[in-house]
């Protein structure tokens, strides 16, 4: 069989080896199957998971990942809630305030709320392409703009 080596810890193992284990196995296809601005944030946000001392069990890792793939059907709304949460989550542990590993996706429930929130309120304005450009420039184009088409 094949030889695959970690490219974090170097180690070598067979391809054999790693579909032995029935929740890896899951949990790879799952990625495989999530376009690549969902899959690499969801890797990231279960490593928040991980202590400092232990892995986390491919058995939680799967359950994880369910369940964060449960909080909305929109998978993109996913990713992107997950990209901010793991960007804030490093960032407060790179400065020190948090380094103990996450227990729940509560932070991340915040989050694809606020933004599940903020999208439907785009949906919900007129595009009319006539609104007016807050700016001066802008809305002095602007208004050029709907002279020339008048």
């Amino acid at each position: 069989m094949t030889d695959v080596r970690c490219p974090a810890c170097h180690t070598q193992f067979t391809l054999e080896q790693m579909v032995e284990d029935e929740s890896l196995r899951e949990l790879m296809g799952i990625l495989s199957d999530l376009p690549r601005d969902v899959s690499r944030p969801l890797v990231a946000y279960l490593g928040l998971f991980r202590g400092k001392s232990r892995s986390t069990a491919y058995e939680r890792q799967l359950r994880l990942a369910r369940e964060t793939l449960a909080l909305a059907s929109d998978t993109s709304l996913v990713g992107a809630a997950l990209s901010d949460t793991v960007e804030a989550i490093r960032a407060k542990r790179d400065s020190g305030e948090d380094t103990r590993p996450l227990k729940n996706h509560n932070y991340l429930k915040r989050v694809v709320e606020s933004m599940g929130a903020r999208a439907e309120a785009r949906a919900a304005l007129p595009d009319d392409g006539h609104r007016r450009p807050t700016k001066g420039v802008a809305r002095a184009l602007a208004a050029l703009d709907v002279g020339r088409q008048s």
